[in-house]
C-alpha cells in the first residue's frame, strides 16, 4: 500500500511535467561548465525503476528518462524499460549553451507504475450519425473537428494514435478511418463498443493524403450507427 500511494504520488507529479523536452532554462551566470562537470546524484534501491535523482550544480537543471521531462534540480524520476536505461540532465551554462551528461542505470524490477503519457491532440465531446460525412472530420470548413496542420500530420506518422469512444449507437457500431474524400480506406469497419480505446498506426500515406499541401482531404472517422468520442491522442 505504501509503494502504491507513493507511486500515485509520482504519477501526479509526472504528469504535471511536459511529455516534450522543456525548452526554457533559468539563465546561468555559475560557470562555463562543460556537460561532462554536471555534477549530480542518482541514488536507485535493489535495481528499482524508480531513481531519486539531484543536480548539484548551480542553475535550474532538466532531467529526463528520454520520454519525459521535468524541470527541476531534484526529481523522483520512473525509469520505463528492464535493463539499460539513460538518465539525461541538460542544463544552460554562462556561455548560454545547453550543455548534457548522461547517467546509464539498469532496471532488474519494475516497482513502481509507469505514468500514462499522452499527447492531445484533440479533446471533447463530439458524435456522428451512421455514415456521416463530416462531424468526424478533422475540417474547420467542412467538418466539426478542428483542422489539423501539417506539422500535426507529420509529427503523428508511425504513432499508434487512440480515439477515446464514449457511446455506440447500438450493438455492432463499426469505426473506419478515411479520408474527407472517402478516397482511400486506412483502417477497415472495425467493431467498437462504449468506453474502448480505439487504436490506429497513422501511416506516412494517411499523412501525404490528409496534409492541406495534398488537397486538404482532411482525416475522417465514419461509423455504420454513429458513436461518439472523446479524445484524439497519442500514448507513450
Amino acid at each position: 500500500m505504501k509503494k502504491l500511494i507513493y507511486s500515485l504520488a509520482v504519477l501526479f507529479a509526472l504528469m504535471l511535467a511536459a511529455c516534450d523536452p522543456v525548452e526554457e532554462f533559468t539563465e546561468n551566470t555559475a560557470g562555463n561548465f562543460t556537460g561532462d562537470q554536471i555534477d549530480a546524484t542518482l541514488v536507485q534501491e535493489n535495481g528499482d525503476n524508480l531513481v531519486q535523482v539531484t543536480v548539484h550544480t548551480p542553475g535550474t537543471a532538466q532531467i529526463s528518462n528520454g520520454k519525459q521531462t521535468i524541470k527541476a534540480n531534484y526529481a523522483d524520476l520512473i525509469l520505463r524499460e528492464m535493463g539499460l536505461n539513460t538518465v539525461y540532465i541538460t542544463m544552460l551554462n554562462a556561455k548560454g549553451e545547453i550543455v548534457e551528461k548522461q547517467y546509464p542505470v539498469t532496471v532488474t524490477q519494475m516497482t513502481y507504475e509507469l505514468p500514462v503519457l499522452e499527447t492531445v491532440v484533440w479533446q471533447g465531446e463530439q458524435s456522428c450519425n451512421g455514415w456521416d460525412g463530416a462531424s468526424l472530420r478533422f475540417s474547420d470548413s467542412e467538418g466539426k473537428l478542428p483542422t489539423l496542420s501539417d506539422e500535426t500530420y507529420d509529427w503523428m506518422v508511425g504513432k499508434k494514435m487512440c480515439l477515446d469512444i464514449k457511446e455506440v449507437n447500438g450493438d455492432g457500431t463499426t469505426i473506419r478511418v478515411t479520408n474527407g474524400w472517402w478516397s482511400t480506406t486506412y483502417v477497415e469497419d472495425t467493431e467498437v463498443h462504449a468506453g474502448d480505446k480505439f487504436t490506429f498506426e497513422f501511416t506516412q500515406q494517411m499523412c501525404d493524403d490528409c496534409k492541406k499541401g495534398a488537397g486538404g482531404r482532411d482525416l475522417l472517422f465514419v461509423s455504420n450507427n454513429g458513436l461518439t468520442i472523446t479524445k484524439f491522442y497519442y500514448e507513450l
